[in-house]
Formats: C-alpha cells, structure tokens, sequence
C-alpha cells in the first residue's frame, strides 16, 4: 500500500480532513511496532517483493529451454558458490559467422540476492560485445535470464535455430557468459559446469546433447572461452561410442546409416594422424577427453553444409536426405584437420593477425590428400573436389567465412609447396615434413600463434631463398595469382579442355528495363550479333523464355526481339547460347581408385 504524503496546503481544514488526519496519524504510529521499532530501508522495500533466487550447484549452471511456439529458446545462467563475486562483466561475440548475436536477445535480466543488477556497455573495441556490472553480485549467486530469437533461416546454421523438431545453435552466437576477474585469460579460468536443456516443449522422444556430452544434464569442468565455443543442441539424438576417447552423436533424420558414418569419420582421423601425428591435446585430470563428432540433420539445406571445429567437438549441418557422401567426408576431414591447423599451430602476422590462408587453405588441401592417400577417395571423387575448391572455391566457400579467397588460394598455394618439395627431394620430403616440423615447434614452445617468419625460414631451408620471397609477396601481400603445374597431383590427375554450350543472351539484358528500352554491350560474335541485332537500337518488344535452371544442359528456347532499323521495325529471332571453353581437372584412364 502506498501513503500519500501530508497536505500542506494553508487554510482551515474541514470535519472530513480532520478526521483524516487523525487516521492518518494512528496508522505511522503502528508502524515501528510492526517492524521492531525499526524504520524501512528502501533496499528493504524492494526486497519485499523480490522472488527468492533458487539455489544452484556450486560453479556455473547453463539452462537452455525452447519454445518453438515463441519461436525463441530461454536462456539462464547462473554463476553460484565463490565464482559470483568474481564477475565483473559479461560477454558475447560481437559477430561470429555472420552473426550478431546480441540482436536476437529479448528481455535481459541480471540479478543476485539483494536485486537486479543494471548494466552498462563496456569497451567497445576487440571481438567481444561486453556488459559491464555496475556492482558486484552479492550473496554468492549471479543470475542472467533471457530469451534468444531463432535467427532467419538465411542465417549461417551456427546461429540459434529453432522449430517443433529440434533446436541447435553455436555458443558463440547466443551465450552472454560471465568473465572472471581474476583470470588471466578466459582459457585460464576454468569452473565446474552444470549444463542443462530441457526439451520437453520439443517433439516426444527429443532429448538434449553438447559439445560436453549427450544427455538433458551434463557435467563438466570448463572455461567459459570453451561454453562460447561449444554447440548445443536437442532433438531426436542417437549417439554411437567410439572406444576410448570418441563418439559421433547425431541429430535429426538422416539418410545415412550412423555407424557408416561413424566408420567414415575415424578412417579420417585416422588418415590425419598419420600426416600429423597425435593432435597435441591435454588429456583432463581423470584421463583423455571423450570427443565428440556431432553431425545435424535438417531439411531443407540442399547440397549446403556448415561446419566448424569446437570445444572438444566438431559439428557438422547438412540436409536430412542427403546420403553422407565424398563431399561430407572431406568437409568432416576439413574440420578434423583443424585440431592441427588453426588450433595446435597458426601463422601469424606482424600485427597479430592469423593467415587464414595457413588455417584454412592448408586444411582444404589434406583433407583431401589424407582421404585420398587412405583411400576414401576415388580419383574422379578427387578430381571433382580440385574443380570445385580450386577452381571455383571463390564461389562454393560458406558464406559466413572470413576470408572465402583465402580459402582458394591457400589450398591452391599448399599444392604448389607440396609439388614443388616432392619434386626437389626426388619424393623424399613433401610439405607434410614442413608442418609437421612448424607444429612440434609451436608445442615446444607452448605457443601455438607463431610468426609467418617461422615458416618462411624452414620453406628458406627446404627451396632456397627465392621460396622465401614468393611467400612474402604472393600470400603476406597478396600480390599476383597462385598457380598450380599440370602434374602438381601426380599422373592420375589432368587439366582437361572441353567446349560446352551456355546460355547467352548476347546483350546486357538490362537494356530491356531502360526507358525506352535500347540494345547495350552488345557481344561481337555472339549469336544476337549475328542475327541481326544492333548496338543502340531501340527495342520495341521482346518474348524472352525463362533460361534453363543452372546444370540443365536443354537447348533453350529461341528469343524473338523486335527493333527499330533505319526507321523501320525488324523482328530479331536467335538461340541464346554460344560455346565456351573449360579446363577442368579430370582423372587419367586407368585411374579409377
């Protein structure tokens, strides 16, 4: 109840007010008795209807609840025990594969015993969009509840994705996580953590699972650098054992078999343990680490895929009718590869920057020489993946990487190094030797970032001083285009000319949405050229059929345009295609493995 303070207004008081008054001083009189003689503080106001926080597990408790009806997943976090005075400040990534995180949180709330806890934005440099306490927690307990909008489904499938079936996301892309104070860095800070997601809002039989484990609760000791970059998921979830350290848990429908993924998968670990040796890895205090290999089944996704190495994980996305072909095995041995290249050793600039061009154009490169030299590639299945990383990588990359030319032209540059060392050691040395020897180097030192000097100095060694500076002015600067040789992949493989007929319509098709609409850039040569069209004539009407879908290799319908020449209309009709020329890489005969 609220007391309206006295009136102070002058004049004679009526009866009514009189009698008011006398009320109203018997009820302040009450009140000291009522609270032991004591005054209210305004802290004690609030605390009147302040809901009791529930008690938590000592450590860090993240629970995840969807609602595909609000198409959002709840989020709480909540810091208990010695850790909650620790917390200063919460973070999230600024943008991590594409993603904003920040812009899909709805309803923030932060508190502790005593109340809610404003924020305030923090720095607002470096990768990290942090909010800043405006006082430290009290009473040993730090709670952080929001909700998470699914993101569209555009949207890279590392970003929260939600419907009646399933839900997964990365941590990267919906986790505001406490930093602690005095940690050195977030990897040093490490705390016991107690994962929870609740699915019953899901489909019957939906159950949850992580990077950390299948299971709606999960026990863990981690650093919240490692929950940031960790995968949570629920739905239908199947999980194979891989004895002693390994598991493949697979969310969704999938038109494979489990167990034959599973199969694949470890061939190519295996096959990348053989170039590199053991990923340099520590082994947690009760023994080696179960990693997680998590493939996600969805509908609708095509031949695109999404995939990225995590905390003690990777996961894959793909579609749900998608059988798990050559295409997933190398994307599976790409994010394998990475427990090597990017994470156990990377190339770093002057600036501190990694060269993405080591990280993941190296990784394309053998994760499909390591299948291949294993044989879970056939040489046309190789030559195919050449074509598209190489060739076209430009345009196959996911969309959400850093640097999609990087990709191209470090694999196209990794190729080069490998044939070029093959060839100077008469097939004694290859590349492998090279970042085998930069990656013992990065271990010893207990540093994985370590300077593209490094590398240049064994490359020096290996091919002489030239080598040395082709790197420095080809990938550090980024001058000129990296080429491979014709034989860079042995005898098997071949660049091969054919002539293929396209769809060309043989003017800039914009010049039908000018006004008036006037013939522009037009091909010489081409087949509208020939039949009579004309630079800068005006078109009076045009039938244009829709072109053939890309891959369709139909003849497509003739066009009919109708022009103004020397005054005088003239109908124009041609087929809009012409021959071009391709170099693909192709597989010799005889070479079928």
């Amino acid at each position: 109840m609220r007391l309206s303070p006295p009136n102070h207004s002058t004049g004679s008081a009526s009866p009514r007010q009189t009698l008011a008054g006398a009320l109203l001083f018997a009820v302040f009189a009450l009140l000291p008795a009522c609270r032991d003689g004591s005054a209210p503080s305004s802290a004690d106001a609030g605390a009147l209807d302040l809901e009791p926080l529930p008690p938590e597990r000592p450590g860090l408790t993240i629970r995840l609840t969807p609602h595909p009806d609000r198409d959002v997943v709840d989020v709480e976090v909540h810091v208990s025990g010695e850790h909650a005075a620790r917390i200063q400040e919460l973070a999230v990534a600024r943008s991590w594969a594409g993603v904003d995180a920040m812009t899909r949180v709805r309803d923030l709330k932060v508190r502790d015993v005593r109340g809610e806890i404003p924020t305030i934005d923090g720095p607002n440099g470096g990768p990290d969009r942090v909010l800043t306490l405006t006082r430290g927690p009290e009473g040993g307990h730090l709670a952080v509840r929001y909700a998470v909008a699914s993101a569209p489904p555009s949207a890279a499938r590392f970003a929260l994705h939600t419907d009646r079936e399933r839900f997964s996301a990365v941590g990267h892309t919906f986790l505001l996580l406490p930093r602690l104070a005095e940690a050195k860095t977030e990897k040093d800070a490490k705390i016991p953590a107690h994962i929870q997601i609740r699915p019953g809002a899901l489909a019957p039989g939906s159950s949850g699972a992580s990077s950390f484990g299948p299971g709606d609760e999960v026990e863990t000791t981690v650093s919240p650098a490692e929950l940031a970059s960790a995968v949570y998921l629920a739905g239908r979830i199947r999980v194979l054992d891989r004895p002693p350290d390994a598991r493949l848990v697979v969310s969704g429908r999938p038109a494979f078999d489990s167990a034959t993924a599973l199969k694949s998968i470890t061939r190519a670990d295996n096959a990348l343990r053989a170039v590199f040796g053991e990923p340099p890895e520590p082994a947690a205090p009760a023994g080696p680490e179960i990693w997680s290999f998590i493939l996600v089944a969805e509908p609708g996704l095509g031949k695109n895929h999404d995939g990225a190495l995590l905390a003690r994980s990777f996961a894959l996305w793909l579609a749900d009718d998608r059988p798990f072909d050559a295409p997933l095995a190398i994307a599976a041995a790409h994010e394998l590869g990475h427990r090597w290249l990017g994470s156990a050793v990377r190339l770093e600039d002057e600036r501190g920057e990694e060269a993405l061009w080591f990280s993941e154009g190296f990784t394309v490169h053998y994760a499909r020489k390591a299948l291949f030299a294993d044989g879970l590639l056939s040489a046309p299945e190789f030559a195919e993946d050449l074509e598209r990383t190489l060739t076209h990588g430009g345009e196959t990359a996911p969309g959400h990487v850093r640097s999609r030319r990087e990709y191209q032209r470090g694999a196209l540059y990794a190729a080069n190094l490998d044939a070029a060392i093959q060839k100077a050691s008469n097939g004694a040395r290859s590349l492998d030797d090279l970042v085998r020897e930069i990656i013992r180097k990065a271990a010893a030192e207990k540093r994985p970032g370590q300077p593209i000097a490094a590398f240049r100095e064994l490359l020096t060694r290996e091919l002489g001083p030239a080598r040395g500076e082709e790197l420095d002015w080809v990938m550090v600067k980024g001058h000129g285009e990296v080429r491979v040789d014709e034989d860079a992949f042995g005898p098997c493989f071949f660049r091969a000319r054919t002539r293929r007929k396209v769809y060309d319509l043989g003017f800039d098709p914009q010049s039908l949405r000018t006004q008036p609409p006037i013939v522009r850039n037009l091909a010489v040569g081409s087949a509208a050229a020939r039949a009579g069209l004309r630079e800068g004539a005006i078109i009076l009407s045009s039938k244009i059929p829709q072109p053939p879908a890309e891959g369709d290799t139909a003849k497509p319908a003739p066009v009919e345009i109708t022009i103004v020449v020397r005054k005088k209309s003239r109908i124009v009709k041609y087929v809009p295609q012409r021959e071009r020329e391709e170099i693909r890489w192709a597989t010799a005969p005889g070479c079928r493995r």
